[in-house]
């Protein structure tokens, strides 16, 4: 009898300077492991580093770097305790202002400024979360072919758009839609997007900068993303394509998607509406903190 592996996840990786860059800032992640109880979990993540410079580059790589670090000595054991949602979305939101106050350290030592954005993926039986600041984004394509936008870019047009005060089209063309109002490194302390949801098995998750997903419209991504769902697809042979595709659509800035597939993670129906209820419950807590925090601060 043949020994069998379980495959738990599948991903993809691919990065480029673009058509009009000598220096590529962005930097990746993709890591798989388990936790100390033996739960796999995957984690991805894009950091795009600001400047058009080696300051921007040595930012990204210094946020990838500080990540792996935090993830080789906290993921394992924080993913196996009861609470571990919860603890996660606090030590995570503290890693990330952490990261910041560095960077703004570090730049102010050698006289300059260091900034990137961060977007962060984990993904753990049936369970993902998001911890991001910046304009990288996540995208989840359902088994059944539904696709949805996980992340809000921090820019200054993404804010405008969602007061009304412009329109998606306009924005996409508009002088200032690179403008970051959040970034780590730069200006006050970021306001860090926090999300977690559930997911089932065959759910496609794809990381991507702004070299990419500006290039393309909110269908042509779900299309894209279809087609790598694909029966006996290869999520590296998709990211290839899917960065070649940027190229040929003149992309001026770096290009990075990355490809992240959980084949294992079912949740049973009783399991799902109890994660489900405490999710919002926890978003909610959230929301209610903030507007206290901007209530008490006005």
């Amino acid at each position: 009898m043949k020994p069998t592996i379980a495959v738990h996840f599948q991903y993809g990786s691919a990065t480029h300077t673009g058509w009009f860059r000598t220096i590529n800032e962005d930097r990746s992640l993709l890591r798989v492991g388990q936790t100390v109880k033996g739960f796999p979990y995957a984690a991805a993540a894009l950091a795009d580093g600001m400047g058009g410079s080696e300051d921007g580059a040595q930012a990204s790589e210094l946020a990838i770097r500080r990540l792996k670090e935090w993830l080789d000595a906290k993921a394992p054991a924080l993913l196996s305790a009861g609470d571990s949602l919860a603890r996660l979305e606090r030590e995570a939101e503290a890693w990330f202002f952490a990261v910041h106050r560095e960077l703004v350290e570090t730049g102010q030592g050698s006289g300059g400024r260091l900034g990137t954005t961060l977007t962060f993926l984990l993904l753990i039986d049936g369970v993902y979360f998001i911890a991001h600041v910046g304009d990288c984004r996540i995208y989840r394509l359902s088994p059944a072919g539904r696709c949805k936008r996980l992340t809000r870019d921090h820019t200054w047009v993404s804010a405008q758009v969602r007061r009304g005060r412009m329109s998606v089209r306009r924005a996409r063309s508009h002088p200032k839609r690179n403008v970051l109002l959040h970034s780590l490194g730069m200006g006050e302390r970021p306001d860090v997007y926090i999300r977690s949801g559930y997911y089932a098995p065959g759910t496609l998750f794809l990381l991507s900068s702004d070299g990419f997903h500006d290039r393309f419209l909110p269908r042509s991504i779900a299309a894209l993303l279809r087609t790598a769902n694909g029966k006996g697809s290869d999520l590296q042979e998709t990211c290839d394509l899917m960065l070649t595709k940027a190229l040929q659509r003149k992309s001026d800035d770096n290009i990075s998607v990355v490809l992240l597939k959980p084949m294992t993670g079912r949740k049973d129906a009783k399991e799902r509406l109890r994660l489900h209820f405490g999710l919002w419950l926890r978003r909610l807590y959230r929301c209610g903190r903030k507007l206290l925090s901007s209530l008490s601060s006005g």
